[in-house]
């Protein structure tokens, strides 16, 4: 249900129940998103879709939290999922337990995961995406950028990024307020 946050699909009405229900401990308190609730009969954090964490899953439910307003409640997923990629060693892998994170001191890998995985490697842009709040519209000439606040990462400085194929620098300060946007795109900035 978090792929449909910031989509449109959904009425104001059902965007703020689906991200106080992603928001739920049941859902949120893994190391990312579970795939299933835990008060769910077939939950199980080591099964693969009825309880582990994928992190395209998370990320792109976090892009639709952050697009959708409900900034507050994607803080936790950033964390969860930060902390696994620090956790789990070489490359983020496709997918991991679901475990609380009350419970375990760290992810539990999931045995048959793909590493490295194509999905898993585009969640870290995604994640991005969403920290920065880029927003880029080539074909109408802007580019969004509104940092989510408060700055689950503190100050970032991402450069190499690409925008209407020309570089693209963004830097915020440890707060998450933006602090400069490099780039000789022709697009018009947009940050309110």
């Amino acid at each position: 249900m978090g792929h449909l946050l910031g989509t449109g699909i959904l009425d104001a009405t059902e965007t703020d129940v689906v991200a106080r229900r992603i928001a739920s401990p049941e859902l949120s308190g893994a190391y990312g998103l579970r795939t299933m609730s835990s008060r769910s009969g077939g939950y199980g954090p080591s099964r693969y879709h009825c309880g582990t964490v994928w992190p395209h899953d998370t990320a792109i439910t976090i892009l639709g939290l952050a697009r959708s307003g409900h900034v507050l409640h994607s803080l936790e997923l950033v964390e969860g999922i930060l902390a696994a990629g620090l956790a789990l060693p070489g490359p983020l892998p496709e997918l991991w337990g679901g475990d609380s994170r009350w419970e375990v001191p760290e992810p539990v890998p999931y045995p048959a995961a793909c590493r490295p995985q194509a999905w898993a490697a585009g969640s870290v842009v995604v994640l991005l995406t969403a920290i920065l709040g880029l927003q880029p519209d080539v074909p109408n000439g802007t580019l969004g950028v509104r940092p989510i606040q408060p700055a689950p990462l503190g100050g970032v400085r991402a450069e190499g990024l690409r925008v209407a194929g020309r570089p693209l620098t963004v830097s915020t300060d440890v707060a998450g307020r933006l602090v400069s946007v490099l780039t000789d795109a022709p697009l018009t900035l947009v940050t309110g």
